[in-house]
């Protein structure tokens, strides 16, 4: 069932083709060419390609008795304890093959170092296009197998807080804050039954080479907390977000986004026009496109 508000954000659910062709259109319009946006399905043995020259993020959203197979060699972040792994650096290496499940929030990525992935079952996922960079990308980030830090706007004790695209962090005296950065993402349950409570924050956009800066958003997908055993805000999968017109100006100037899993919700952060966000109950992915190196702030209110 379709959200049945329309909102000057862009808002979509998965399952509403038309909401999400327009989410795609402006999120390409705050992007550019140099990503591409879609929203994607497998259904039985599937191989998901990538175009040369070219990184492809998928986050899956929903997934079906699903899995993926992997090769001698394929770097895995979150690797299960009793598989065939070898640890050492920024992943695991696979050492034989083998099928890991599929669950919503595991991320896959592939490229011409990476390969094709090979799924089955059935699933849903975002998908992100952009050029390949430096970034140490993972085969498959399994986010069930990944360590919670607490903090930003999940900062309670106990937090489930976890990245399965962490940021390469720029030196601190760089100009040029997105770095190898496209794409990164952590996953996070904000809870308005915990404290602290989910900040009102805002990003900008990110300063990058020869003194430019990039449009910045962070995309949040929403999941069902049911799959990693969270109890759910008064006993229902339905949550809300916060979003603020002005939020160097402070929280005065907002409206209601209300989600539910598979929902999807883009906070742009442009040249012209900065939205803030409080995602005040809500268990989902947050997908920084091309990362959080741009001003950001608290609001007041």
């Amino acid at each position: 069932m379709p959200l049945l508000q329309t909102f000057e954000i862009p808002v979509a659910h998965v399952d509403d083709g038309g909401d999400v062709a327009d989410l795609i259109r402006a999120m390409q319009a705050i992007h550019g060419p140099d990503y591409g946006f879609s929203v994607g399905r497998w259904d039985g043995d599937t191989v998901l390609g990538t175009p040369e020259g070219r990184t492809v993020y998928r986050f899956v959203v929903e997934a079906g008795e699903a899995s993926i197979s992997l090769q001698p060699g394929d770097p895995v972040r979150g690797p299960s304890s009793r598989g065939p792994y070898q640890n050492g650096g920024a992943h695991a290496q696979v050492t034989s093959s083998h099928s890991e499940a599929l669950w919503p929030g595991d991320v896959i990525a592939s490229n011409k170092t990476l390969g094709a992935a090979e799924v089955t079952g059935t699933g849903v996922y975002f998908e992100v296009l952009t050029e390949t960079t430096a970034y140490a990308s993972p085969k498959l980030s399994l986010l069930r197998n990944l360590e919670s830090r607490p903090g930003g706007c999940a900062a309670y004790p106990g937090a489930f807080r976890r990245e399965t695209l962490p940021p390469a962090r720029p030196a601190d005296d760089a100009t040029d804050r997105v770095g190898v950065n496209r794409v990164n993402e952590h996953t996070l349950d904000m809870r308005p039954d915990r404290s602290p409570f989910p900040k009102k924050h805002y990003h900008g956009p990110v300063p990058g080479r020869s003194g430019t800066s990039v449009n910045h958003s962070e995309t949040a997908i929403m999941l069902p907390r049911s799959v990693y055993g969270l109890p759910e805000v008064d006993n229902t999968p339905e949550g809300h977000a916060l979003i603020y017109r002005n939020p160097k100006e402070g929280a005065a100037d907002s409206f209601t986004v209300p989600v539910r899993p598979g929902t999807i919700v883009v906070t742009p952060a442009t040249h012209e026009v900065v939205y803030g966000h409080c995602f005040a109950n809500a268990f989902a992915m947050l997908i920084a496109i091309p990362g959080f190196g741009g001003p950001s702030g608290l609001m007041d209110g």
